[in-house]
């Protein structure tokens, strides 16, 4: 078994973030949530109440607790992978 003393280089170079259309935020998407916001703070006083729904569709949130609880829990198939270096 030979121990190499090398290091393995990754290059991670940190790109600008531009202002231009690939911004994340963007006026169109801010106009977006503040449409939505006012929507959600108007339209209820005016809107009928709604019934409340059935008891079995109160339990498809639990149910999907669980099972995302236990996925995450369970152990995968994929073997382990180890970084080995290369030699030169």
């Amino acid at each position: 078994m030979r121990v190499h003393n090398q290091r393995l280089r990754f290059d991670i170079t940190p790109k600008p973030m531009s202002l231009t259309g690939s911004s994340l935020i963007t006026a169109r998407s801010v106009a977006v949530l503040l449409f939505v916001s006012l929507l959600l703070l108007i339209l209820p006083p005016f809107l009928p109440p709604l019934p409340p729904p059935p008891a079995t569709l109160l339990l498809v949130p639990l149910l999907l607790m669980i099972l995302l609880i236990f996925l995450a829990f369970s152990p995968s198939n994929e073997p382990s992978l180890s970084v080995e270096p290369l030699d030169p």
